[in-house]
C-alpha cells in the first residue's frame, strides 16, 4: 500500500538503513578507545604520584570529583589535596570498560587503593569516570566512586 508516494517496503528499508547507520556512527574506533584508555592510565599514575602538572592538564575546569564517602571536590580542591603529595601508596585498576560516543567517554573500573595515612588503610571501590573531548584531548569532567563489596 502506497501512502505519500512511499510503499511500506520502502519505508521499512529506509528505517532499517537509518538504524544501521546510527549504530555504526556510534561505534568508536580503536584509536579513540586507546587514546581514552591512555589518559585514564595517566590519571591513575598522576593520582598515585601526586603529579599536579599532569592532573592540571587532564582535569576539566568544571570537574566534579565525588568520593565513596560522599565528599565532592572541584578541580581546585583536588589539586590542593593531591598535587605534590603522596596520598596513595598504590592504585590498581581492574574490570575496566570503556565506551566512547563522539566527544564523550565513559569509563568504569574497580580501584583497589592503599591509602597513605596513619593506618595505611585500603579502599575497594567502583569508579565511574565521565570524560569530554576538548581541544583534541580528553578532560575528566566527572568522577563518582562507591564502595564495592569485598
Amino acid at each position: 500500500m502506497e501512502k505519500n508516494g512511499i510503499t511500506r517496503r520502502e519505508a521499512l528499508v529506509a528505517l532499517g538503513t537509518g538504524i544501521a547507520a546510527a549504530g555504526l556512527a556510534g561505534q568508536a574506533t580503536a584509536a579513540e578507545t586507546a587514546s581514552l584508555e591512555a589518559v585514564v592510565e595517566a590519571l591513575r599514575r598522576a593520582l598515585e604520584d601526586g603529579d599536579g602538572k599532569v592532573l592540571a592538564a587532564i582535569l576539566h575546569d568544571r570537574l566534579t570529583y565525588s568520593h565513596s564517602d560522599g565528599r565532592v571536590w572541584s578541580k581546585e580542591v583536588l589539586l590542593d589535596n593531591i598535587a605534590g603529595k603522596k596520598r596513595y601508596l598504590s592504585i590498581a585498576t581492574s574490570e575496566q570498560t570503556v565506551d566512547v560516543q563522539g566527544d564523550i567517554g565513559i569509563v568504569r573500573h574497580t580501584y583497589d587503593v592503599v591509602n597513605n595515612n596513619e593506618q595505611k588503610s585500603t579502599s575497594h571501590i567502583k569508579v565511574l569516570l565521565c570524560w569530554t573531548l576538548a581541544d583534541k584531548s580528553w578532560k575528566l569532567l566527572a568522577r563518582s566512586g562507591t564502595n564495592a563489596p569485598v
